[in-house]
């Protein structure tokens, strides 16, 4: 890999799980990144299908993440007890930089304002992706402002950064099986912090979960949400046929309503309000 003296060093941290075939195209384009010098630490958790392997033989740093122990805060908070530069980048195995420039443009806000403790970069959809992830990430990750939530701040680790200091005062929280980035966003900016979205650092990322998939990542983001804020029962009509239908309408409005986009949104939204409703206590 590159090491040019002038450019600063960054540690990014990648999470890989089975992300083959993406897992090569990753580690050849950070290894390539101009404005920094990417040091990478590779976090494996049992692959299976060659991507340990493959980090190996790119030389970088690999340490073996036990699956059976796996939660997200707990591994984010060992990851930059490992790094030591300033400013940490997280960037998942199956998350590719679109050009040699993307880590440099996704840390620059945090270089230039002290205020900055966190950025995510846009996330574009595979040339292969079903239709209506291509829509949802278009929505997700466009070029303007990133998207209103009910609760919280939008933000994704899946291509990101944060600075050393800000989580040095705040680690992740290390209990939280879902949505440990956006509480740990959430609490950054109630104490006055900025979280900034980099739509010019651009990263090849999607998936298409089927609607089961949908189903078990939404309702632990459901239960994640009302621990993190705090929240009581959820409303049938506000947090469950509203989102519904609103989902419906967009999927309409971009030409991709279709019975798929059906039981996806059925399977998003009874997710999420049966992961409130558990987690709110309720009967």
């Amino acid at each position: 890999m590159k090491t040019p003296s002038h450019e600063p060093t960054l540690d990014v941290v990648v999470r890989c799980r089975n992300e083959m075939p993406w897992t090569p195209r990753m580690l050849a384009a950070t290894s390539s990144q101009r404005g920094v010098t990417a040091r990478v630490l590779f976090l494996d958790c049992d692959s299976t299908d060659g991507s340990r392997e493959v980090a190996v033989g790119a030389g970088v740093r690999v340490v073996d993440v036990d699956p059976a122990t796996y939660i997200p805060g707990a591994v984010l908070n060992r990851a930059m007890s490992l790094t030591t530069s300033d400013v940490v980048a997280f960037v998942n195995a199956d998350a590719i930089p679109c050009d040699d420039t993307a880590l440099a443009r996704l840390v620059a806000p945090l270089v230039d304002d002290p205020k900055v403790v966190a950025t995510y970069g846009r996330q574009l959809a595979r040339p292969g992706a079903d239709p209506l992830v291509r829509v949802e990430y278009a929505r997700a990750f466009g070029e303007g402002p990133p998207p209103a939530l009910r609760h919280g701040v939008f933000f994704s680790m899946a291509a990101s950064a944060i600075r050393r200091s800000a989580w040095e005062a705040m680690p992740f929280d290390p209990d939280l099986r879902y949505s440990e980035d956006v509480d740990w966003t959430s609490r950054a900016r109630a104490l006055g912090a900025r979280i900034v979205y980099v739509p010019e650092a651009r990263f090849e990322h999607s998936h298409d979960y089927d609607a089961a998939g949908q189903l078990k990542r939404r309702r632990g983001e459901g239960v994640a949400d009302t621990r993190i804020h705090r929240l009581g029962r959820p409303s049938p009509i506000g947090e469950l046929a509203r989102p519904f239908l609103g989902a419906l309408r967009r999927d309409a409005a971009g030409g991709v309503l279709s019975p798929r986009a059906l039981a996806t949104r059925a399977a998003q939204a009874w997710g999420y309000f049966l992961g409130r409703w558990e987690a709110a206590g309720a009967p």
